[in-house]
């Protein structure tokens, strides 16, 4: 039996989508004046730096307009106008979803990627799991690096188990693991989060952050995580 979501509510969900959301228009705005934004995303191959801010602004829209009623099959298709820059064009998208999600507030029903939970607390979540992912993106294109707070990864690793990696089953865009992953975060005090529901597991050990970055497939594998079995599994299409 797939694992139930239940989203915390004892994180901040808000502030983290401001911070991360404002880090995220900084990277932009430097790699505009450095006239880099056409520099490639290795983590996606088919997206530069601008497509990649374009992916993410129209996602926080999307969001936006789930909470607002709009049906989740109408995709925005939004770019910067007149003279915005991108950065700012961004920073604009993400404050709209900020008001949506704070009008909403977390008990208000709405449609979401999973049915167990119907509630705009699905949105705050998953924004901000959505812009840390990206931010790492855009920051590794660019050689820098991006600190993640472990229980905020450990977190999306859990979402990955509870949301996407099921909502990939029923889609019929992966198999069943024949083998469920435990993934042990090093450095917490917390239990495995475990994807697939199979029998016999396999450990993955390896710090939170790290946890996160395998399994939206944005780091190789180390032999120090565990057994060749394990990398197999988590190369496999766990997200979207």
């Amino acid at each position: 039996m797939l694992p139930t979501m239940i989203a915390p509510t004892g994180r901040p969900w808000l502030d983290e989508f401001e911070t991360t959301a404002e880090r995220f228009r900084t990277v932009i705005a430097a790699a505009a004046d450095a006239d880099a934004l056409t520099s490639s995303v290795p983590s996606c191959p088919d997206w530069d730096l601008q497509e990649l801010t374009g992916h993410l602004g129209e996602t926080h829209l999307w969001a936006a307009g789930i909470l607002g009623g709009a049906d989740p099959r109408d995709r925005p298709q939004e770019e910067p106008a007149g003279d915005a820059s991108l950065a700012d064009w961004y920073i604009g998208t993400a404050e709209r979803l900020h008001r949506a999600l704070a009008k909403a507030g977390p008990d208000m029903p709405c449609w979401t990627l999973i049915k167990d939970q119907r509630t705009a607390l699905f949105w705050q979540r998953r924004q901000v799991h959505e812009t840390v992912i990206h931010l790492w993106d855009a920051q590794h294109a660019l050689g820098q690096h991006t600190e993640i707070d472990p229980a905020l990864a450990l977190d999306g690793v859990a979402e990955v188990a509870e949301v996407m990696y099921p909502r990939m089953l029923r889609s019929a865009r992966t198999e069943p693991l024949p083998k469920s992953l435990n993934l042990l975060a090093m450095d917490l005090d917390a239990g495995p989060v475990i994807i697939g529901d199979a029998e016999p597991s396999l450990l993955v050990r390896a710090p939170a952050a790290e946890l996160l970055l395998l399994v939206w497939h944005r780091l190789p594998w180390n032999p120090a995580y565990g057994r060749d079995e394990a990398a197999r599994l988590i190369s496999r299409s766990l997200v979207p």
